[in-house]
């Protein structure tokens, strides 16, 4: 077993994205609803004093959860305003809110609040200002109501390590009692948590964040079901946006299978099992995808693994005989082209969107010679032996690789050059003692570094006693520089995603994009 220091997490109090803040659209009437998410980089700066405007009132409560506060304030006339909590203890960590239009009142939210946790909250008009003191709040943060969170230990093995949030789930493999999704901070602190109110099985139920949308969608899951087809679901309150099954008439005969998204442009992508037919007669579990617009409840692509076992370029099996487990869908030079990772072959796959062409096989016996960065020929034990949580960008696979023929797991990065079909090992990474046989992910930090998370399932796994792990490595020189492991051997999760600091939550102590607003508004939040 890998062992760090132990820290406790049950109830613990620890590109540059702009907020563009607007109203409800459900509701005209409505105050203007800061989404409280991200980095407001376009408020006013604080401009002329306006005699007699004064905050008439202000409350803060905590309608959602211990990370997430709301901030209902009425001024005497029209002003822009801001919010700023300071965590008593500790002057780095402030999050910033802010009401931008000028109004009379302001509805404001905020998250990525510690749990159990004092914070004094400044509260000030900025454009007009006002010759008044600025009105302070205490709040006082709710305990941790889930005790089914893990126990965290934290280690810091270099002071270069990101500053990145984490996004996981959490189910613990001896008692199968749901999954829920978590951000956690650098310091191994909850910063914001949901319970699973959808999708789900065992173990493979992915979750990301769009900061385009500002909400994470879940689904998928081990067995695949119809319960883990995509949903979206709200970073406030963590209630459902949007179902996918509205769109999906399917839905009860329809096995999702370990990954959902949301695609660059607002629409939701699900990994599927679908019944493949052979040719003599039987059937084996395949794969395949549609892509659904939220919008019209259209769906607007649906491919399944029918087409290519039929054209040759798939081999038939029996039961789930691919095993996909993740899926994207990236812009090559204006096309768009479908990569899904099948488990069983150790292949990733492309296709061409919409036209549904297969596009190149990547793994042993696939489209690829494989070389190291020398031009040299590299042995087949060298392309992945199923993987996990890949991500594809320009011309590179990140690769989580668990090496199920090599007996050791693995972090992997090869560059794909598809006018040579010629694949370059660029790097791997490992350490003694990690191998898992299933789970885990691959993520690129926003400080170009890689985040591996290296899961762990007690009750099927090559290493009992192992933990589960996220780590953050750095490809250039192969150093360790960060890791959280979950406490418990029971502690299980699938995969991560790295969160830019400035991503999801306005706290200066991680984003420097707040901190430069926040010295901005010290004349008026501070004006002593």
């Amino acid at each position: 077993m890998r062992s760090l220091v132990w820290w406790s997490l049950v109830a613990c109090g620890g590109g540059t994205d702009e907020m563009d803040v607007t109203g409800d659209p459900s509701d005209p009437s409505a105050p203007p609803v800061d989404t409280g998410t991200s980095v407001v980089t376009k408020g006013p700066k604080p401009c002329e004093s306006e005699a007699g405007l004064v905050v008439e009132s202000a409350m803060v409560e905590q309608p959602w959860s211990e990370h997430e506060a709301r901030f209902t304030v009425s001024l005497s006339s029209s002003a822009a305003l801001a919010v700023a909590c300071a965590l008593d203890g500790d002057d780095t960590e402030v999050h910033l809110v802010e009401g931008v239009e000028a109004q009379l009142d302001h509805t404001l939210r905020l998250a990525g609040l510690l749990a159990s946790s004092t914070y004094t909250c400044t509260v000030a008009p900025v454009c007009p200002t006002t010759t008044e003191v600025p009105t302070v709040l205490t709040l006082q943060t709710g305990d941790e109501s889930n005790s089914d969170l893990p126990q965290m230990n934290l280690e810091v093995h270099q002071a270069s390590a990101g500053r990145d949030y984490v996004l996981t789930n959490h189910q613990r493999n001896d008692g199968w009692n749901g999954q829920r999704r978590l951000v956690v901070d650098r310091d191994a602190q909850v910063r914001w948590r949901a319970a699973a109110n959808a999708g789900g099985g065992v173990g493979g139920s992915a979750v990301n964040w769009s900061p385009t949308s500002q909400a994470f969608t879940i689904g998928g899951g081990w067995p695949p079901n119809h319960n883990g087809r995509p949903q979206q679901i709200e970073l406030f309150g963590s209630d459902v946006r949007y179902d996918s099954a509205v769109a999906l008439g399917d839905l009860n005969a329809t096995w999702f299978h370990h990954d959902a998204r949301e695609l660059s442009d607002g629409q939701f992508l699900t990994l599927e099992e679908p019944v493949i037919q052979r040719p003599g007669g039987g059937t084996f579990r395949g794969f395949g995808v549609r892509i659904v617009d939220p919008e019209t409840d259209e769906v607007t692509f649906d491919w399944s693994s029918q087409r290519p076992f039929d054209e040759g370029n798939l081999p038939g099996g029996g039961g789930d005989a691919y095993h996909a487990n993740w899926v994207d869908i990236v812009d090559v030079d204006g096309q768009d082209v479908m990569y899904v990772s099948l488990c069983t072959q150790g292949w990733t796959v492309a296709v061409d969107v919409p036209s549904g062409d297969w596009r190149w096989t990547f793994g042993r016996n696939g489209d690829f010679d494989l070389v190291d960065t020398d031009g040299n020929a590299l042995p087949d034990s060298e392309y992945p032996q199923c993987q996990h949580g890949l991500q594809r960008r320009d011309d590179r696979l990140l690769v989580y690789d668990n090496g199920n023929q090599r007996g050791f797991s693995r972090a992997v990065e090869y560059r794909l050059d598809e006018s040579t079909m010629t694949a370059t090992k660029l790097w791997d990474w490992t350490e003694p003692q990690w191998y898992e046989t299933s789970l885990g992910g691959v993520d690129y930090t926003s400080g170009e570094r890689v985040l591996i998370a290296m899961g762990h399932i007690e009750a099927a796994t090559p290493t009992p006693g192992d933990r589960t792990s996220f780590v953050e490595v750095d490809p250039t020189t192969g150093e360790k520089l960060w890791e959280v492991q979950y406490d418990s051997v029971h502690d299980m999760a699938f995969r991560a995603e790295a969160i830019s600091p400035c991503a999801i939550f306005a706290n200066a102590k991680y984003c420097p994009v707040v901190a430069e607003r926040l010295e901005t508004l010290a004349p008026v939040l501070d004006p002593s």
